[in-house]
């Protein structure tokens, strides 16, 4: 615990419950009337703990980027599309609204009970974890000033109930991901129980759809939503033996043998009389493709497509464990292993038609060299990195055979699906290893990771996304990761990507009142 910032955390919801306990501590500490964040101490006139911590993340959220300038300088930068990671968990309900005066003048709290009913969503496959409700007022303000700056906005589910993928990114670490055994309802129970997810997804896009009315500037600043973020990301690394030893039955579990069947003859139906086509294997992985598949549909059966608007649906290769994809004549080097991407596409080719895979369906894989040793650079050179940061031959050899990735990806994909499909890759950045201690932080090899990247993928018509714009408390990993950071590096931008002050920079003196106005 950090007495200056409150409790370290390692995701969303694992920040909300510690802020709240941190501000339920410090009103029990200090008991003597001192104001804490701007508040009284007494709990009358005063939000409660929950009360202050999602005032604190909605503060946060809403002073964190700057929609007016900073959009009009992405604008300017050339940029035409971001993609927004979000929740699943929203709220029509304005934090503003926590606080209130009477009729007298005085103010009126919300009690912590109203608060969590209205500005937290309790996850349904987890005991005693609440989310942080994203309130949809903050997203249709954002998307009215990106329609105004000319940028359409991807709106990409980044995290679902229980958690799709173990890690931090799953909002709900350190606790165990349990969306694929808890909540993927028509593989369990035949519908007996409402399907959380596939509703979530479908209540997501009635509400983009209502955009066209209700909102038609926010409806304008829409350009695609994506319905899950990298599902069941390293589900093939699972296998119950070290380093890794939790099972993937209890992570993504296969489908029920019949609905495995059933899909796996929809999938490859016709093609043994075309053996120059994939077939989709039996595996864990049918779980996701299912799932995805009744994504789609719900899209393609919605209005979005014919009023213009996208659909990017992303899959990870480590979805898969290496015994279920195809054998390759040759073990590929520089990391263009192409077997998990003919699966993909034999996948997509099932899934979508060759108009909708020209028009508003876009694949999208996301591709990092800083992950992998066929491509990593480091300072110190091998065996950390395939080349050394300052040895200009081989990085450029590396980088050079590296960033063919982008055009292997279109070949294998349209070896599968036939040409005009729309690619996309939608997280890529210049960090060249996967630890900032070893990777490379030199201009030159920052410059070259992003133009020989960004050079490849306009040559085989990939869509690029950098992650991130910015990340101002990102530190060394800014240099790499920052786009913002790393086109002032490059004289591009005139300011850093860095934050107005950094946590713990103020050093109160004796007898300064606690109090968050000052």
């Amino acid at each position: 615990l950090d007495g200056s910032t409150g409790p370290r955390w390692n995701s969303e919801t694992d920040l909300l419950a510690g802020l709240a306990g941190h501000y339920k501590q410090e009103s029990m500490e200090d008991e003597g009337g001192a104001t804490l964040g701007g508040y009284p101490n007494d709990k009358a006139q005063s939000l409660g703990e929950w009360g202050k911590a999602v005032r604190a993340i909605h503060a946060f959220r809403s002073s964190y980027f700057d929609f007016e300038t900073e959009l009009k300088t992405m604008r300017e930068l050339g940029i035409k599309y971001a993609r927004v990671p979000v929740s699943w968990c929203w709220t029509d309900h304005d934090p503003a609204q926590m606080v209130e005066k009477d009729e007298d003048g005085g103010l009126v709290y919300m009690s912590d009970e109203e608060v969590v009913e209205k500005y937290t969503c309790k996850d349904p496959f987890h005991d005693d974890v609440y989310w942080p409700a994203i309130p949809r007022n903050l997203v249709q303000r954002f998307l009215r000033a990106c329609a105004k700056h000319g940028i359409g906005a991807t709106l990409d589910i980044h995290t679902l109930p229980g958690g799709t993928s173990i890690g931090t990114f799953s909002g709900v670490w350190p606790r165990y991901a349990r969306f694929w055994t808890h909540g993927d309802v028509p593989a369990l129970d035949n519908n007996s129980r409402p399907d959380i997810g596939r509703n979530l997804v479908k209540d997501f896009i009635g509400w983009v759809e209502s955009l066209a009315v209700e909102d038609p500037l926010a409806f304008k600043g829409v350009r695609a939503i994506s319905p899950m973020n990298e599902p069941a990301h390293l589900a093939g690394l699972y296998n119950g033996k070290v380093p890794i030893l939790s099972d993937r039955e209890t992570f993504l579990p296969r489908l029920p043998a019949d609905m495995a069947q059933e899909y796996l003859s929809e999938l490859n139906e016709g093609l043994d009389s075309l053996p120059q086509l994939t077939q989709v294997p039996d595996g864990h992985h049918l779980r996701v493709f299912l799932w995805l598949r009744d994504a789609v549909d719900a899209f393609r059966q919605s209005s979005l497509p014919s009023l213009g608007k996208e659909l990017h649906v992303n899959v990870h290769e480590s979805l898969f464990p290496s015994d279920v994809l195809p054998k390759e004549e040759e073990k590929p080097d520089y990391g263009l292993d192409t077997a998990s991407m003919k699966v993909l596409g034999a996948w997509w080719r099932a899934t979508t038609s060759a108009e909708e895979r020209s028009e508003w369906a876009v694949f999208d894989l996301h591709h990092y060299m800083a992950w992998g040793d066929q491509c990593s650079g480091a300072v110190e050179g091998f065996p950390a990195g395939r080349y050394a940061c300052s040895d200009e031959v081989a990085k450029a050899e590396v980088l050079g055979r590296c960033s063919t990735w982008a055009q292997v990806y279109r070949n294998a994909l349209e070896d599968e699906c036939g040409a005009g499909l729309r690619l996309a890759s939608a997280e890529f950045s210049a960090g060249t290893h996967h630890s900032i201690r070893h990777g490379c932080n030199d201009v030159d090899t920052l410059e070259t990771m992003l133009v020989s990247q960004v050079d490849a993928a306009r040559g085989a018509d990939v869509e690029l996304f950098w992650w991130s714009y910015k990340m101002p408390y990102g530190g060394a990993f800014r240099n790499a990761w920052s786009l913002k950071h790393l086109l002032y590096l490059l004289g591009v931008l005139p300011k850093p990507d860095e934050a107005l002050f950094h946590c713990g920079d103020h050093v109160p003196p004796l007898g300064e009142p606690r109090d968050g106005s000052l």
